[in-house]
């Protein structure tokens, strides 16, 4: 009970800390835990299941926002009465220098430094404390991996800071190829020490060793393409990321081939959208990581929304183009495409994750019990678009809690991503085979059935992105692969980012669905462009004609708060601000 009593009065003293305070007005750990806390294994594990939270799934409930990440992106936009509580300003280059805060928070870092300094401190040993010693390296690696990608360089600090510790205070920052490589070697001795997920009390749901290989695979991709196509920019690296690529590559491979995960599969119809409408995904074969939620822990605060769709968001037109025709060819070129400015035609001879993916006419919208409901017309007000999402979407109503279910567990990772890392790792460096692909992007096709990727023999498609520089045929087939498979799962910012694309977006606007006179009449409050589809974004950019303002000189990277750069004349604001 003293043990309970004492990390109870650790985490108040976390949240009394201000998001904007700087180091030398908080009061060091240690003079708030116990002396005896450091006694035992279990201690560990109690400290470290504080961070678990940080790991973001479900929304909060009422809290008018969405279960995709993705929103305002290209392939999601806010409803036009949240148009800034998403992706949008970062798009449209309309954020501003913060005087404090502005997601330049070190409390995390500080309190698993904290953790690593008094690992020492356990004098009982068992078979989980190495365990727990690489869980805290890979919290490490996780916080400083999601400080990097919104400001690049950062100082990199190895304890606890306190008051006294001037020459950690008011260091420099750190290069950012100097941070990842830090953020490396935390995940080497994560995977050095943490167990399988199978080994686990928990699998799936506590960190393990297949976790930390696949998560670095995601970074060291995300990292090796950002320092490749932004060289020469003012937010390139200190290498020309090859090497990066590399080990992306070669961690995927570990997942891949490791023989601890395999595709779900099952009727091509349905079994996309049925992986994402469980409530627990406990024992699911391809779930690498996933947040588990049921009422007694979380009580009603979480969950998905499924009784308030399209809650505030809907997919864009633009991103059903990125799905091919049943044929495997582009819709461009494909004798079977009927069209898809409508509902009613869009699904028709596409790839069946598209019709799992997005709601149209006749589509089930809910049953519960005897009763069946049917998915009429989208609610185009709340979507903004008109594409309502099928995908996360719950149709059968558990009799036990009712048509608010708060038990809905959250995918961090699963096996398809480590496919299309090792894909596209293997692509970018140039030696990509019919093999690679065969076990990577044909096995996903495959669920679904898909035609398989040739690479040798790949019509091009008069509607790849124009990212501003060439790419292989096949590394655009690959970008258009994960695109459609992680669709909504939260990728895209980062891979906008990481591809360096903004002339892909840069004076565009996407938009919804074609506005029929049965849709205008129920949604007279969205603008419609001259060629009659939704237009959400039409008098909300910044940009000329209401267009993106991206500034690529300056908004790849966010900017440091005044009060940090004035508290400490050695860090230096990011590039443009």
């Amino acid at each position: 009970m003293k043990r309970i009593y004492y990390i109870i009065a650790f985490l108040t003293g976390i949240m009394l800390y201000s998001c904007d305070d700087d180091f030398l007005n908080r009061v060091p750990l240690d003079q708030i835990s116990d002396p005896e806390f450091w006694n035992s294994t279990g201690d560990m594990e109690l400290f470290l299941n504080t961070f678990y939270d940080t790991f973001d799934g479900w929304p909060p409930s009422g809290g008018g926002s969405a279960p995709t990440k993705d929103r305002g992106t290209d392939i999601a936009l806010p409803a036009i009465n949240v148009f800034g509580a998403s992706w949008t300003p970062r798009l449209d280059g309309t954020i501003n220098v913060p005087a404090s805060g502005g997601g330049w928070n070190w409390v995390n870092i500080r309190n698993i430094n904290y953790f690593l300094g008094n690992i020492d401190r356990v004098k009982e040993r068992t078979n989980m404390t190495d365990h727990y010693i690489g869980e805290g390296h890979f919290f490490r690696a996780w916080f400083y991996y999601e400080m990097m990608k919104n400001f690049g360089a950062l100082p990199i600090i190895r304890q606890a800071v306190n008051e006294d510790d001037v020459d950690i205070l008011y260091a420099p920052r750190n290069n950012r190829t100097e941070v990842f490589n830090f953020i490396l070697s935390d995940l080497e001795i994560a995977i050095s020490k943490m167990r399988h997920s199978h080994q686990l009390a928990t699998p799936g749901t506590r960190l393990s060793k297949d976790i930390a290989i696949m998560f670095k695979a995601r970074a060291c991709l995300y990292e090796g393409t950002w320092e490749k196509y932004h060289s020469g920019s003012p937010f390139e690296g200190q290498t020309d990321g090859r090497g990066y690529i590399q080990q992306a590559a070669d961690a995927a491979l570990q997942i891949v081939d490791g023989g601890n995960y395999s595709l779900v599969m099952g009727d091509t119809s349905r079994v996309y959208a049925d992986l994402f409408n469980r409530n627990n995904y406990a024992g699911v074969s391809e779930v690498i990581f996933y947040k588990h939620y049921d009422r007694e822990t979380h009580g009603n605060t979480f969950g998905n929304q499924l009784w308030n769709w399209p809650n505030a968001y809907g997919y864009t037109y633009e991103a059903t183009k990125f799905f091919l025709s049943k044929d495997g060819l582009p819709i461009a070129v494909s004798p079977n495409f009927v069209g898809d400015a409508t509902l009613d035609v869009l699904e028709v001879n596409r790839d069946p994750r598209l019709a799992q993916t997005v709601m149209v006419p006749n589509d089930i919208l809910r049953i519960q019990g005897t009763d069946t409901t049917f998915f009429i017309r989208p609610d185009v007000l709340n979507s903004g678009t008109g594409l309502e999402s099928r995908k996360f979407r719950h149709i059968v109503v558990d009799p036990a809690v009712g048509i608010q279910n708060h038990n809905v567990d959250y995918i961090f990772m699963r096996l398809p991503e480590a496919m299309l890392i090792y894909a596209e790792a293997k692509a970018e460096l140039g030696n990509l085979t019919q093999a690679d692909v065969d076990k990577t992007i044909n096995r996903i096709r495959d669920r679904v059935g898909m035609p398989h990727l040739m690479i040798n023999s790949i019509t091009p498609d008069p509607n790849w992105p124009n990212y501003g520089y060439s790419i292989p045929d096949y590394l655009h087939e690959i970008r258009r692969e994960r695109t459609v498979e992680l669709f909504a799962e939260g990728f895209r910012f980062d891979d906008l980012m990481r591809w360096r694309a903004h002339n892909y977006w840069v004076g565009t606007r996407f938009v919804g669905t074609f506005a029929t006179p049965e849709l205008k009449a129920v949604a007279s409050a969205i603008p419609v462009n001259e060629a009659g589809f939704f237009d959400p974004y039409q008098f909300t950019l910044s940009g000329p004609g209401s267009t993106f303002a991206f500034n690529p000189g300056r908004d790849y990277l966010m900017p440091l708060p005044t009060n940090e750069l004035t508290l400490n004349p050695n860090l230096k604001q990011n590039p443009g601000w």
